[in-house]
Formats: structure tokens, C-alpha cells, sequence
């Protein structure tokens, strides 16, 4: 029985939280790179600042309940895909960041004391977020440590007015405070913009991103869910080791663990090569032998003091080396597909959206110089961006092609099916284009496979399971270059000839992986809203469809449809949709 997924367009509220979340998301890019390479200290805290001030001047445009939490959601899934090794925190502190805005201004309703408020708190949570980090990555010794050396401060410099609970209080109200500002600076200048007639517009032109980046896939052994359960086992008995056992135990554990967690997340543990982390580390060392336990003249240096500091570190590191972890398994495509049939949709398709302005929005703007000035000028240019932005996503939501896919099981009958489905549309005055992949009829095990012009039927070979001169070695065959060259000139040669419809038989493992004819794949489906037919073994249903992004979508499963129904219900589609 045929399955019939439509290509839904977004709903409003995604479709300018898409907009919103691309520019949070490049103010993110522009302004974190400039602060970094810049080394300014607490950039995370101006970022939260700049953060605030854009969304509070995007809210005077757009006023729609539930827009800031869900651009909040997309910018910090976009942040999920930057090769960064540990990118938990960075999604939790832009998620909050987005909930505490929406909650406050739900409650308090849209006006200047709600939007100084929120931002307030928004800003606010950086520093509650960097000392909750502080305290997972070091547990309360950290606390009791800091409260020493504040002690011994007040004690070297008789200034009693200097506590822990005070500095704490100090920040707080700096946070607070810088929060109100940005707040009720964003609103000006939101407010402003709107007086001047939304101000000068800038347009920007958006190219298709055909496939998806949450669900790009390279090879299943990246990912396991397996490894991520275990993951989180050896966290927890990580934990207990450092807090019960010896520290020489503690040592030989961490040491394990890191060289586990290297030889399978090789990629994403960069970290340990910065010299800032074991500058850091070794700090805490040195200041846990120091002051942890009180400083006394007789010994500066305590052993008890170093083994606390020692139990610190070593926790650091797997709870660091765990996040970079967790976060490489978090890519996994399969988690990912579950997500999105549980109802995230909607949320995907708004990031893939808002990664297809991310080029143009980061060409468009940029920092030169930092400051409020510079600040203002990016938000007033980014709104007067966003009327062209949720064009162009209009635009492209409208313009995808329809999909039919035959899917089955190996050796299932699926080329024969797809053939005879063409001939059927064919006798119906409809024009083919594309290719068939048909196995060698002399060789009874199918040792090779050939193409197939869908026109002319001129054929090329395609693999073999014997070596092929100038070929490349996938799965179980040898593939011919020139036959997969061969097979992309079709592709696009179908744009050209005013074709009615494109046929690809098959899309397999190769293409997943971007190989084989994927590109031609993504420039047809960009260029062009020409329909295409699908051939797909069921197993990589799920993968097929969510890397590319369409518009309908409708599954057949071999051999249960045949091929008359097939073509019917393709012929039906396609008059709808001339007649729409």
C-alpha cells in the first residue's frame, strides 16, 4: 500500500523563527569569531548582550507568541552542527537564554518593563550557566576552594567588606544589570526602525539547500547507540572512582578512559590540544595545593591539598572528554529520524531553512570594529533583511519537486516494476528522462550491473564484482567511473530536454554517502521542479528521505503495488498538480 507524505510549508511562527534564528545564529559566527580572535575575555556574556538586543528588536517586528523560543531552538541546533568537539553547553545556554525571553514576556506581556526584565534574567543565565559548568566539571571543592582564597584575601588585605556570597552578589547585579540595558537598546532600536518606515530594505537572495545537514550521513560505524549508553556507564562510574578510590586508581582510570574515548572520538577531542585547558587545570592544581584546607606558614604546598586538586582534574577530563563524546553520538542520523517522526518536523525544515540563508546573511554583514554602534548598525541592517528573507523561504518551500519512490527489498523486481511504470506514463503522452540500473541477464549471481539511458536506452557498464580499470571498490562491487560519470550526464542532460518526469534507479548506499550520483542529485532538485521516480531499497527509506530536501512525497512498496496502480496514481499527481 502506498504511503503518502506531503510536503507541508511551514507554518508562520517557524517560517520567522527561521529568519530570526539564521541571524541569531550568524551574530553567533560574526561576533564570536571576531571576540575569539580578538581574545576578549567573557565573550560568552557579549554575546548573551548582543543576543538580546537583536531579539528584542526582532519582537518589535514581529510580536508572535512562541517565535523567540522556537528561533532559540534552531540557532542552537545550527550551533550542533559546528565542528566543535563540546557543544552542549553552547545549545543549553542559547536554548535558555531563548525560554527565559519567551516565558517573561508570555507572563508580563509585550511591553518595556517585560522586555528589560527578560533580558535581565537572559543575560543573567550566562553567569549562572558558567558557574553551574564550574561546578559539574569540578564538583563543590571548587566552591570551597574559591571561598578560601576569598578568605585569605580579606585576611592579607583587612578589607572585611570583601565576602564570596558578595562578589557573587557583585556579579549578579553587573549581569543584571547589563541585561536591562541591551533589553531596552534593542527595543529602541527595534521601535525606531519600525518609525522609519522599516527603514532601508536589504535583499538578499537565497540558494537552495537541497540536502539536508542534520541528516547528512557519511558511515553507520560513526555513530552507535550502543557507544552512547556506554558512554554514560563509564561517566557514572567515572564519577564514583575519583570521589571513593585511591588517587593512583583515580589516575589509571582517567588515563583508560581518555584513551578509549581518543581512539574512537579522535575528531572531536581537539580540546586536548589547547594550551588554555592545562594552563587552566594546572592553575587549579597549584591553587588547591595552596589554599584548599587553609594557608598555613609552616607548609605553603599540602599533599591533601594537591590530591583534592588532582580529584578535580581528573574529573574534568572524563566529564569534558564525555560531552565531546555524547555530543559526536548526538549527530548520529538515526537518533535524529526518531526525533523527527516523533513530531520535530516542523523544526527541522526550519533549520535546514535558516542554514540555507547562513551564507548569504554572513556575506551580507559583518563587524568590523566592535562596539554598541556596530551593534546597532548590524541589528537595524539584519531588520531590514528580514521582509526579503522570509521571501526567499517562501520562495524555496514552494519550489521543491514531488518524489515518488518504489521501494523493496533486494532482488525484489524493483527496475522491473520502475520500468514498466515509464512505459505506462509513457503511453499516456508523458516524456522520461534518467536511467535504469539493469543486472546482467548472462550471469545468473548478477555479477554485474549496467545503465541504462531511460531515452535511447544506450547502456554503460556500472560495477562489477570483477576489478574495473580506473574503478573504485563500494560494498561488494567494483564501480566504473566513467559509468557514474556517465550516469550524472543524464541527470543533468534531463533539465535540458523538457522532461516530464526523471527516473533514478537506483539510490543506494553510495549516494547516502555522498557519492555516486548525489550531486547530480542535489543540482537537479535545486535547478529544477521537475518530478522524480526513486528507486530505493527499503531499508534506506528513511535515510533517502531525509537527506534531500522535497516537496511530496509517496512511497509504493514492491511487490504489493503494481506497476498500473503505480502509474495511475503518478498520472493523477501530476494533472493535479498542472491544474494547480
Amino acid at each position: 500500500m502506498s504511503r503518502f507524505f506531503p510536503g507541508k510549508p511551514l507554518p508562520e511562527k517557524w517560517m520567522k523563527a527561521a529568519v530570526v534564528g539564521s541571524l541569531w545564529a550568524a551574530v553567533e559566527i560574526i561576533l564570536g569569531s571576531l571576540l575569539h580572535n580578538m581574545r576578549i575575555p567573557l565573550a560568552g556574556s557579549l554575546l548573551s548582550f548582543a543576543t538580546v538586543y537583536l531579539v528584542i528588536s526582532f519582537y518589535q517586528l514581529w510580536p508572535l507568541p512562541g517565535m523567540i523560543w522556537r528561533a532559540g531552538l534552531i540557532c542552537a541546533l545550527m550551533k550542533s552542527i559546528s565542528p566543535s568537539a563540546i557543544v552542549i553547553g553552547p545549545m543549553i545556554g542559547i536554548f535558555s537564554e531563548a525560554l527565559l525571553l519567551e516565558v517573561v514576556i508570555r507572563l508580563l506581556g509585550s511591553n518595556p518593563v517585560a522586555f528589560v526584565l527578560a533580558g535581565a534574567l537572559a543575560v543573567f543565565s550566562a553567569l549562572v550557566q558558567r558557574a553551574f559548568t564550574l561546578l559539574v566539571l569540578y564538583g563543590w571543592d571548587i566552591v570551597v576552594l574559591l571561598e578560601n582564597m576569598v578568605d585569605f584575601a580579606v585576611s592579607q588585605t583587612g578589607f572585611s567588606a570583601i565576602s564570596a556570597p558578595g562578589l557573587l552578589l557583585l556579579l549578579a547585579g553587573i549581569y543584571l544589570g547589563a541585561g536591562s540595558v541591551a533589553a531596552w537598546l534593542g527595543y529602541r532600536a527595534g521601535q525606531a526602525f519600525l518609525k522609519k518606515n522599516n527603514g532601508r530594505e536589504i535583499r538578499l537572495r537565497l540558494e537552495p539547500r537541497v540536502q539536508s545537514e542534520l541528516f547528512r550521513h557519511t558511515r553507520r560505524k560513526q555513530h552507535a547507540i550502543p557507544f552512547l549508553l556506554m558512554i554514560l556507564a563509564l561517566l557514572v562510574a567515572g564519577m564514583w572512582v575519583i570521589r571513593s578510590a585511591s588517587p593512583e586508581i583515580s589516575f589509571f582510570y582517567t588515563i583508560i578512559f581518555l584513551s578509549l574515548m581518543y581512539f574512537r572520538y579522535r575528531q572531536v577531542m581537539g580540546y586536548l590540544k589547547k594550551p588554555a585547558l592545562w594552563v587552566q587545570l594546572l592553575v587549579i592544581l597549584g591553587f588547591s595545593g595552596i589554599f584548599y584546607g587553609g594557608v598555613t606558614v609552616d607548609r605553603l604546598i599540602k599533599p591533601e591539598g594537591l590530591i583534592v586538586g588532582m580529584q578535580m582534574i581528573f574529573r574534568a577530563m572524563i566529564l569534558l572528554t564525555s560531552f565531546s563524546a555524547v555530543s559526536a553520538e548526538m549527530k548520529n542520523p538515526a537518533i535524529k529520524n526518531i526525533l523527527y517522526k516523533r513530531g520535530l518536523r516542523n523544526v527541522y525544515q526550519a533549520v535546514d531553512l535558516a542554514f540555507s540563508a547562513l551564507p548569504s546573511i554572513a556575506e551580507a554583514f559583518s563587524f568590523r570594529t566592535p562596539g554598541l554602534k556596530a551593534i546597532r548598525k548590524l541589528v537595524f541592517d539584519m531588520l531590514g533583511s528580514a521582509r526579503s528573507l522570509l521571501n526567499e523561504m517562501i520562495r524555496l518551500e514552494s519550489g521543491k519537486s514531488a518524489i515518488f519512490i518504489l521501494s523493496g527489498e533486494v532482488h525484489s523486481g524493483k527496475t522491473t516494476a520502475a520500468k514498466k511504470v515509464v512505459q505506462l506514463l509513457r503511453n499516456e503522452g508523458l516524456h522520461p528522462a534518467g536511467f535504469f540500473s539493469a543486472g546482467d541477464t548472462d550471469s545468473p549471481d548478477r555479477s554485474a550491473y549496467y545503465l541504462e539511458d531511460v531515452q535511447s536506452g544506450e547502456r554503460k557498464l556500472l560495477c562489477s564484482l570483477d576489478p574495473i580499470e580506473n574503478g573504485f571498490r563500494a560494498g561488494r562491487f567494483n564501480f566504473s567511473v566513467t559509468g557514474i560519470t556517465w550516469g550524472k550526464s543524464l541527470l543533468e542532460r534531463s533539465v535540458q530536454s523538457a522532461a516530464d518526469f526523471v527516473v533514478i534507479d537506483e539510490i543506494g548506499p553510495l549516494e547516502i554517502r555522498d557519492g555516486g550520483w548525489a550531486p547530480a542529485i542535489g543540482d537537479l532538485l535545486a535547478r529544477s521542479m521537475i518530478p522524480h521516480i526513486w528507486v530505493v531499497r527499503k531499508r534506506l527509506e528513511d535515510l533517502v528521505l531525509r537527506k534531500w530536501n522535497t516537496g511530496d512525497v509517496c512511497i509504493f512498496d514492491l511487490p504489493e503495488d503494481d506497476p498500473e496502480k503505480i502509474a495511475r496514481q503518478i498520472l493523477e499527481y501530476m494533472k493535479a498538480a498542472r491544474n494547480d
